[in-house]
């Protein structure tokens, strides 16, 4: 098979009668164009050019290869040209996903954060459980996934990393009780007991979720009957909880706005509330791309704020000034 430098010098002869000639368009010494041409002819068993004083031309069969030579070469140029498109559409193309409550909740944040950052990127986000997120990143689906704790029950998420992947801590994601505005532990001054809790109209999430889990935990040794309604989303219990005064336990990242807006309001609890790491997660051998690089290191910069509606009550304080006025 001849090479596409070759058959191009070749075709460049054609075109101006003349190896120097077309040496020269190649950047090559006429010596070394004779002989790439010659040794061309070799490996055809094939002569191609009626050389002379006055120049060279195609013989007929030159003439014949020259003809599929046009035809190699413009379909080398048009894969050529496919390439270089590729890598622009991936150049500004960024496929990123995360555990459900991520890519609900903190990848647009972080997404509109980056300022125009991303203006001219087409991003592209799924979702999906610890497994199905490993598998999109080794099967190079996506750039790069966000995953959280709370996304699987039982094991470690962090098992489910092998020495193929680079794991970055982003933040810690902190559990909390949430009630609407109109429930009276809205305005609580007390800190609220897990008794008080589990004797509350509960709002869960679906068994065999983290939530779920980690809520049956906390409330399994209050002996209490208990009333709850099930749902499959957080943004379903979010919106039973903003409009009712039943109560909820949801992880800090999902419920943020509802907490700077007012919708909902997080009780203080007698207790310390777990908190699970969110990862960034990506591939080592394949690295980060640009745009997923970036979104890294916005996603690391500015975490998961938590903000609060109401400042949690400083229940000492409290019962100092109680006591100091019942004693006046």
């Amino acid at each position: 098979m001849p090479q596409l430098a070759d058959l191009d010098l070749l075709l460049s002869v054609e075109k101006y009668g003349s190896v120097g000639k077309a040496a020269q368009a190649h950047s090559l010494s006429q010596p070394a164009a004779s002989i790439r041409l010659s040794a061309m002819e070799r490996r055809l068993g094939l002569r191609l050019l009626e050389r002379s004083p006055t120049g060279s031309k195609l013989t007929e069969e030159g003439e014949m290869l020259a003809k599929y030579a046009r035809n190699v070469m413009h379909a080398a140029r048009e894969l050529l040209e496919f390439g270089s498109a590729s890598r622009s559409s991936d150049a500004k193309r960024l496929r990123v996903a995360g555990s459900p409550g991520v890519s609900e909740h903190l990848i647009p944040e972080w997404l509109n954060r980056s300022g125009s950052s991303f203006g001219e990127a087409r991003v592209e986000v799924r979702t999906g459980g610890v497994d199905t997120l490993c598998q999109l990143i080794r099967a190079s689906h996506v750039d790069l996934a966000f995953i959280d704790g709370w996304c699987q029950a039982g094991s470690q998420v962090q098992q489910k990393f092998r020495d193929d992947l680079v794991v970055q801590h982003i933040c810690d994601d902190e559990l909390a009780v949430v009630v609407g505005s109109k429930h009276p532990w809205a305005r609580r001054p007390t800190l609220l007991t897990v008794q008080e809790l589990a004797s509350a109209q509960l709002v869960l999430r679906e068994r065999g979720s983290g939530l779920r889990e980690f809520t049956d935990e906390l409330l399994g040794n209050a002996r209490v009957p208990r009333s709850y309604v099930e749902f499959p989303s957080n943004a379903a219990i979010k919106q039973a909880v903003a409009t009712s005064k039943r109560v909820a336990v949801l992880n800090l990242s999902t419920v943020r706005t509802e907490l700077a807006d007012g919708r909902l309001y997080r009780v203080p609890v007698d207790q310390e509330m777990p908190a699970k790491p969110i990862y960034a997660v990506w591939s080592e051998r394949r690295g980060l791309p640009g745009y997923a690089r970036e979104l890294v290191e916005i996603a690391a910069s500015k975490g998961s704020p938590m903000p609060v509606a109401r400042p949690v009550p400083d229940i000492e304080s409290d019962r100092l000034v109680e006591a100091n006025t019942t004693n006046t």
